[in-house]
């Protein structure tokens, strides 16, 4: 049997901006997890709290109708392909996934599940085969799943649940990538243009986060922003936040607190000019409360990720200012979550 956590992410700086190719952000994986069983069993079979399926083999590949669980579904397709890319004869296996990227009422806090369900998937059924794989390649196999479902991200989910830590990405290009679909041997030994993760060393910063008690769909988010991305003011957005994203990370690896909270304030700003000439609402009212608390105490503090619902955070400079704040948010109503960077024992 084989057991393996993945962790949960959270954008610091860089969504929507790191939607466009060779665009960056900074992310950090979370201690909260899908945790994934695998074993050997008579039937293919997947469970989770959200459902169950089996599945037959042809031709050594998974047959799926995508009509629910996808990327669980999505996940174990792409690990047989690979499997078969390999040349490792399949076993007979089932998967048991629990999250705990949800509220009890399966309320999505934002932290990536989907993503982590992916990444977790594909790991598991490689592991239970032996297969070794580098984070860099498993990071191609989750991409290829989200296509297959035509769910793509920006994909820093993905490297933020691989990579673990404070952890710097670059968008790769997605058009490249496509007109490769259907050539694995290429996709797996080709550098894809512009990706970049790189993990970063891990600042004496506290993150202290909120959530905002709104679930928010990232893809609906990306959705909206296809529609957009042709505007004037749109290009203008992307110069503008790629070069405060790459100052943030500068002042973040050199420990610059007061840089790293004047770049975060820049990047909110920006994300609230996107706002309002979008139509997209980003700052709901509970990250309205949760920003204006967070500066009340003199930091800087933002959304992450697509906005609206989901979680935000502020950056404090010690532990004490952390539990400050979280009390302060609690005392107002909010939802303060106990959440901290979680990082690999080994990196890879």
């Amino acid at each position: 049997m084989i057991s393996l956590k993945v962790p949960g992410k959270l954008y610091i700086i860089g969504e929507y901006s790191v939607l466009k190719p060779g665009n960056e952000a900074v992310l950090v994986a979370v201690d909260k997890f899908i945790n994934v069983t695998v074993d050997a069993s008579k039937t293919y079979e997947f469970s989770s709290e959200l459902g169950h399926f089996k599945w037959m083999l042809s031709d050594k590949l998974p047959v799926f109708v995508y009509d629910t669980l996808t990327h669980a579904k999505a996940a174990v397709y792409v690990a047989h392909l690979y499997l078969n890319y390999k040349q490792v004869e399949p076993k007979v296996y089932s998967i048991n996934l629990s999250s705990e990227l949800t509220t009890e009422e399966n309320q999505k806090y934002g932290l990536g599940s989907s993503g982590a369900v992916v990444v977790s998937v594909i790991k598991g059924i490689l592991d239970y085969h032996n297969v070794k794989i580098k984070k860099l390649d498993l990071f191609k196999l989750a991409v290829l799943a989200q296509i297959e479902i035509n769910d793509i991200s920006s994909g820093g989910e993905l490297a933020a649940s691989i990579f673990g830590g404070w952890v710097h990405y670059t968008r790769y290009d997605l058009i490249w990538v496509m007109n490769h679909k259907g050539k694995l041997d290429e996709v797996m030994t080709l550098t894809w243009p512009f990706l970049k993760i790189t993990r970063l060393p891990k600042p004496p910063f506290e993150l202290a986060i909120c959530y905002s008690g709104i679930s928010q769909s990232t893809s609906q988010m990306v959705g909206k922003m296809q529609t957009i991305n042709q505007s004037p003011w749109y290009a203008t957005f992307l110069n503008k936040t790629k070069l405060i994203v790459t100052q943030f990370k500068e002042a973040l690896v050199r420990n610059d607190y007061f840089t790293t909270k004047y770049m975060l304030e820049m990047y909110r700003d920006q994300l609230l000019d996107l706002q309002s000439k979008s139509g997209i609402i980003i700052e709901s009212s509970p990250f309205k409360k949760m920003m204006q608390i967070a500066s009340d105490y003199g930091l800087p503090a933002k959304t992450s990720g697509a906005g609206f619902g989901d979680c935000g955070f502020a950056i404090a400079q010690n532990k004490n200012q952390r539990i400050l704040v979280q009390d302060a948010w609690f005392k107002a109503g909010l939802t303060p979550l106990e959440l901290n960077v979680w990082e690999y024992n080994e990196q890879k």
